[in-house]
């Protein structure tokens, strides 16, 4: 993933586009939504621009292993393409629906036009900052962005007998936690919820086994890489195992 400066502005290839980051500590598959709030002045800004062009955003996971860039994180090299739903403005705070799409990998980073800014109570605004490097850099930015190249979607089918067993894997899972928080699963009729939520094995509905069952970086990473459904489906089955595993050594343990 290679690092440009503002000087260095990309000519791109014809399956490429330039896009703003939002980098965060966790990632969001897709299909998924996440609840927003954007304080930050770099990240108002970037809204401004998507919402005005009605363009997505890149949602990235921050590499800790990478150095800063003009003080901005690193992210990995793989991320969700975002839409954003229902922007509302609450006090000096703006509040989002985020709904991931499509999966991207950067090909090169474009730093930002300056180094953010630790504020305490009181944000600059983002018109303040921008004067301060908008002469010099006419094409400059508060924030990071991307210039990326679309993922395919899946290849391959997800066999119903892979599917079935990774429903049945998962409504397990759920059961044991139900019993773990003393929950009585007479109860709940978990097999018919989980049926009927997951009706097809498609890819949106994978998208949404996954982002359901992988809450560790290396599995989500994974996911985000995959090229094959089978690809997923193993990441989604090894994750589920591990968490059944963990509850019986929890079990075991308090023997």
């Amino acid at each position: 993933m290679e690092i440009l400066n503002l000087n260095q502005m990309p000519i791109l290839k014809e399956d490429q586009m330039i896009i703003p980051l939002f980098t965060l500590d966790s990632l969001l598959l897709p299909g998924d939504e996440m609840m927003m709030r954007v304080f930050e002045p770099r990240y108002k800004q970037m809204l401004d621009d998507v919402t005005l062009g009605d363009l997505p955003y890149g949602h990235v996971m921050s590499n800790p292993s990478m150095p800063d860039i003009n003080g901005c994180s690193v992210p990995y090299d793989v991320g969700t393409l975002v839409k954003v739903n229902d922007l509302q403005e609450q006090g000096t705070n703006l509040l989002y629906n985020a709904i991931g799409g499509g999966r991207f990998r950067i090909v090169a980073l474009i730093e930002s036009a300056l180094e953010p800014e630790f504020f305490n109570a009181v944000f600059a605004s983002v018109d303040d900052l921008t004067e301060q490097y908008i002469d010099e850099v006419p094409t400059g930015k508060l924030y990071v962005r991307g210039v990326i190249e679309m993922i395919p979607e899946l290849k391959g089918d997800i066999e119903k007998s892979k599917w079935d067993n990774l429903l049945s894997l998962w409504m397990l899972y759920i059961e044991h936690i139900a019993e773990i928080n003393e929950m009585d699963v007479n109860d709940f009729d978990i097999e018919s919820e989980v049926r009927n939520m997951f009706l097809k094995s498609d890819f949106e509905h994978i998208w949404i086994l996954a982002s359901l069952v992988l809450d560790s970086l290396d599995s989500q990473i994974l996911a985000l890489k995959a090229t094959h459904a089978e690809e997923i489906c193993s990441i989604i089955e090894s994750n589920i195992q591990s968490k059944l595993n963990a509850i019986r050594a929890f079990r075991q343990s308090n023997e």
